[in-house]
């Protein structure tokens, strides 16, 4: 066995912990934590104010007297499985929580592999690439520094356990527990690297999830005929309302682009080389559209009482969180006022973009460091499309944060046949190993 075989059995024991989002039990955790007491690094749970809710973890590796702070931001939690007869890879059956390996699309046995052959190999399972194979990655780069010596941080720790169902309480761990997250700079790795391309990114969309009601106030619903021009129907009301609401944010993030200017001028080199143009403007999507007593089947010619709509509204820096809010509340007043019969409400919850600007000195360090290591030329983009809880961070603690994905473009995450590929495994760890062991000028 070589060290590269050791860190994949680590690999593979943390897999095998079923750390499926909103089922983590007590037991769950203590398994979590005896791992990483294993690897000479012990986690206390930072538990939410109150009790509710599943524990994140921290954990400190000390560095050189007078060192700055560097925090590490993860997640253990995964997401459910999916089907289990749907998990096949070559052909090969495999379970979400044991991980199979594949080298040129054939079954093997990792310790029969040679060294210098793994970073072929092919690992299923669930949160290879979403998020434990990713933040392994870079905490065991930490050690590795803090065993050889070069250490040039104070390393933090912190794993979320919530992440896959939207962190809801790690704002309030974070206020509760400021001081030991307290940091000069954090750095996190989620997601796929664009075209398997070395990549730093500067932020993340928000996200506003919003729940619309229209309702017509009658007990049931009504014989379209009988009833038709005396009793109003919800849906084309709540449908205006929407493509209001869409017209609104939309006019918003035209009047305000200092992000979307900065953005399309620093980052414009890369334009051409991963997707980011699209996520510099926020979108109104709509994941759900039913009227009660809706049926794929059946034709019912009613006018219903109600009808239901949920929207997500990805969030831009320049589209904030709070204007955003606002406006739809104010568009559903303004909907109600000139709605006679159909009663309007509204439920929101969200949480806002985060962006670190790329005139900080982390930018050009981490970007050299991205150069130096990969035997490609790094992509910067300044958002994702998607939407990560960095916000707790740069808004709430003061933290900029900077992003590095480390798994394998088609990875499947949030699929079945989630997969990570180990080269990015073993090459995320030796980059942490550079990050931690050197300091932005």
């Amino acid at each position: 066995m070589t060290p590269r075989h050791d860190r994949l059995e680590l690999l593979d024991r943390y897999l095998r912990i079923p750390t499926i989002s909103r089922q983590v039990t007590p037991e769950t955790v203590e398994a979590v934590r005896a791992f990483w007491r294993d690897l000479g690094l012990p986690l206390e749970p930072l538990a939410p104010p109150g009790g509710a809710g599943t524990p994140a973890l921290w954990g400190e590796i000390p560095g050189p007297a007078g060192a700055p702070t560097l925090l590490l931001y993860g997640h253990w939690d995964v997401q459910p499985t999916g089907d289990p007869a749907r998990w096949r890879w070559e052909g090969v059956e495999c379970r979400p929580f044991e991980p199979t390996y594949f080298l040129r699309g054939r079954r093997v046995e990792p310790r029969t592999v040679p060294a210098a052959e793994l970073d072929d190999v092919v690992v299923v399972a669930r949160g290879g690439a979403d998020n434990k194979g990713q933040h392994l990655a870079n905490v065991l780069g930490a050690l590795d520094a803090a065993r050889a010596g070069t250490l040039a941080w104070r390393v933090r720790i912190v794993l979320d356990g919530e992440e896959e169902h939207g962190s809801p309480h790690l704002e309030a761990i974070a206020r509760a527990h400021r001081a030991r997250l307290a940091a000069d700079v954090l750095i996190g790795s989620d997601g796929p690297k664009p075209g398997d391309q070395p990549t730093l990114v500067m932020g993340v969309r928000g996200l506003l999830m919003v729940d619309l009601v229209a309702d017509n106030g009658q007990p049931a619903s009504l014989h379209s005929g009988n009833y038709g021009n005396i009793v109003p129907n919800p849906v084309l009301p709540l449908a205006r309302l929407i493509e209001d609401i869409e017209a609104r944010v939309a006019a918003y993030a035209e009047a305000h682009a200092a992000f979307r200017q900065e953005a399309e001028a620093v980052f414009a080199k890369w334009q051409d080389r991963a997707v980011w143009t699209p996520y510099l403007r926020p979108t109104v999507n709509v994941n759900h559209l039913m009227t009660e007593g809706a049926s794929p089947a059946l034709r019912r010619t009613i006018i219903p009482r109600s009808a239901h709509a949920r929207l997500d509204v990805r969030l831009t820096p320049d589209t904030p969180l709070g204007a955003v809010r606002e406006l739809v509340e104010r568009a559903v007043a303004d909907h109600q006022r000139r709605t006679p019969g159909v009663a309007f409400s509204v439920a929101l919850e969200g949480q806002p973009a985060s962006y670190t600007s790329p005139a900080r000195p982390e930018f050009g360090w981490l970007l050299r460091l991205l150069e130096e290591h990969a035997d490609a030329e790094p992509v910067a983009l300044p958002i994702l499309g998607g939407t990560l809880p960095l916000h707790v961070f740069t808004d709430t603690l003061g933290i900029p944060a900077l992003w590095l994905p480390a798994a394998n473009a088609n990875n499947q995450q949030h699929d079945v046949n989630e997969h990570y590929v180990l080269r990015h495994f073993y090459g995320q760890t030796a980059l942490f190993t550079r990050i931690v062991s050197s300091r932005p000028h």
